[in-house]
């Protein structure tokens, strides 16, 4: 029985992560890695080493992925289904090693985990970086070279991948260390032997960091209170739901109620198991650093929260408490996952776009315009969509700049959607909408798609954000469009 349940987790995480991977449309730092690769290619790797703020490895997975497969969302597919693999790697190793118990807690905290389901279905550097710290924080039971190999050859796949190795290593390093069964002595003798091939094997990158990317890191380091927040968004709360909504306030109280009772119930035991010095420590490292304050970056740490709460020793008094807690968790696990599944009011914006609804909607109305027409917009999950589905599209931030000649000077439709800023600068952006004002046009109809079910509060935080995540403008004979200067595309890949 206990075989077919561990199956059956197996087949929901694959489909899980399979469809949510095939269908993602991608958001903003997705389209960042795709221009890049459709720009440079191979040479991608030389661009990135000059002039990123992350290590190569993801992105020359990201082009040998799409050489080999062609398409964007055959690419998510293969990288979502390498992620759902690691994760019923951990689930079995922990239900055999801990027991059943454990292994299907795993599978809540850690399989139904929103986090790892929206980041690690992505293009970006964590959908490499997280299912490799999930295997590697799998310590071997067999000792010798093996056992050290993986420890450290775990750390320089991860160098490569993001410098986010910085704060997982002596998690790491500790976790190994403590694991091990061998003399103090030998263990010294491994560490120095690993270790050294390890300086020397990522030697190189550890210069480019030194010399190029850090100097890149201003916007990737964020304030305590920023960090706080993001703590609590990405490893109390849930990232499949907003923080203040029903299902993330229930999941702060089911974790916030989860770590009081591991600790009550059995203090000692649990502060001494050999996953929670590496969730505390790399924690920590996080919000001290300043990597906490955008909160995707504590998917890094998802895993061994999880790997903590399901090897926890629970004393039977408390046994219920946690079952409850552990119920809440679950219900809004499950909450965040369907909005990832639905894009709907996640913790990421772009995510939540309705780009089905606007494609079929413009398909409609290219057919009604005959086919001229020209779309505005300024996000790029939107106008890489439109491009790919054969739309005219004008993004100031897009990689390739429209020829001049390809604009007519009359369109018998142009359509604006206008989004959430984001990072573009206020000045920026009204410029941007103070040109529109001066096209030449018989007539115009608005409407929105997307209401956000919780505009009140996060204008709040925002005066900016708006309360549909598209507003489209359609506007009819359409003349002027040589006043649209600064809708046409920057210089610059990065925004």
């Amino acid at each position: 029985m206990k075989k077919y349940i561990f199956l059956c987790f197996g087949i929901v995480l694959f489909v899980l992560y399979g469809l949510v991977g095939y269908s993602s449309f991608g958001y903003d730092d997705e389209f960042y890695n795709i221009d890049l690769i459709t720009k440079f290619g191979f040479g991608v790797l030389d661009y990135v080493q000059s002039n990123e703020v992350n290590p190569p490895g993801s992105y020359f997975i990201d082009w040998l992925l799409f050489v080999m497969i062609g398409k964007w969302n055959f690419v998510r597919l293969v990288i979502s289904l390498i992620t759902a693999t690691s994760l019923i790697y951990a689930i079995v190793s922990i239900n055999n090693r801990h027991g059943k118990f454990a292994g299907v807690v795993s599978f809540i905290l850690l399989g139904l985990n929103p986090a790892i389901l929206i980041w690690c279905t992505s293009l970006r550097w964590y959908a490499f970086f997280v299912p490799i710290l999930i295997w590697l924080s799998i310590v071997p039971l067999k000792q010798g070279w093996q056992y050290w190999a993986k420890c450290f050859g775990g750390l320089l796949l991860l160098g490569y991948l993001g410098y986010a190795v910085f704060i997982v290593a002596i998690p790491i390093l500790l976790l190994y260390w403590i694991e091990s069964n061998e003399k103090t002595n030998e263990k010294i003798k491994n560490f120095i032997r690993y270790g050294f091939l390890f300086l020397i094997l990522y030697s190189y990158q550890f210069s480019v960091f030194l010399n190029v990317h850090i100097h890149n890191k201003k916007d990737q380091i964020s304030s305590l209170y920023k960090c706080l927040i993001g703590f609590y968004s990405a490893q109390i709360s849930n990232q499949g739901v907003f923080p203040l909504s029903i299902p993330g306030i229930l999941a702060g109280i089911a974790t916030i109620g989860i770590f009081i009772t591991i600790l009550y119930s059995n203090l000692q035991v649990n502060i001494k198991n050999k996953y929670f010095a590496p969730y505390s420590l790399a924690a920590i490292l996080s919000i001290f650093i300043g990597i906490a304050g955008k909160f995707r970056n504590l998917v890094i740490i998802s895993p061994w929260q999880a790997f903590w709460i399901s090897t926890a020793k629970i004393e039977l008094p408390q046994k219920k408490l946690f079952l409850l807690f552990l119920t809440f968790l679950t219900i809004s696990n499950v909450c965040g996952d369907i909005n990832i599944m639905t894009h709907r009011n996640t913790t990421k914006n772009e995510y939540n776009l309705p780009v089905k609804q606007i494609l079929e909607d413009l398909s409609i109305e290219n057919k009604k315009c005959k086919g001229s027409l020209i779309i505005l917009c300024h996000t790029r999950t939107l106008s890489w969509n439109l491009e790919r589905a054969g739309f005219l599209v004008l993004d100031p931030y897009s990689p390739t700049p429209l020829p001049r000649q390809v604009l007519l000077p009359k369109y018998n439709c142009l359509v604006l959607l206008k989004t959430w800023p984001g990072s573009m600068s206020k000045q920026r952006y009204q410029r941007l909408y103070d040109e529109i004002k001066l096209l030449s046009y018989a007539s115009s109809k608005n409407y929105k798609y997307g209401k956000d079910d919780f505009y009140f509060l996060k204008n709040k935080f925002d005066s900016r954000y708006p309360e549909y995540s598209i507003e489209v403008t359609k506007y009819y004979e359409v003349e002027n469009l040589t006043a649209l200067e600064s809708w046409q595309p920057i210089t610059s890949i990065r925004k």
